[in-house]
């Protein structure tokens, strides 16, 4: 068995309180925080790419409401694909 899955088996075992202290100290390490700003620069590498090559598209009031509802949707799909 992987250290990770005896870490994953410990937690498990933990309370609610312990298990959000555990979240904290690791969201708050210096491994997890390298790790999410890498993947945030990726991301916004992806948006800029987009943006430079007109690969985007102006909202305002007419058509912003309708933006809400497709990414409302979207997010909804993702997280039924994950929790399948």
């Amino acid at each position: 068995m992987s250290a990770v899955e005896k870490i994953k088996m410990a937690a498990a075992e933990l309370g609610p309180d312990e298990q959000y202290e555990l979240f904290h100290w690791w969201t708050g390490s210096d491994a997890f925080r390298k790790r999410q700003l890498a993947a945030l620069r990726s991301e916004m590498a992806i948006g800029l790419d987009d943006l430079n090559a007109g690969r985007h598209q102006t909202y305002d009031d007419t058509n912003v409401m309708q933006l809400a509802e497709d990414v409302g949707r979207a997010g909804r799909e993702r997280l039924k694909k994950r929790d399948a």
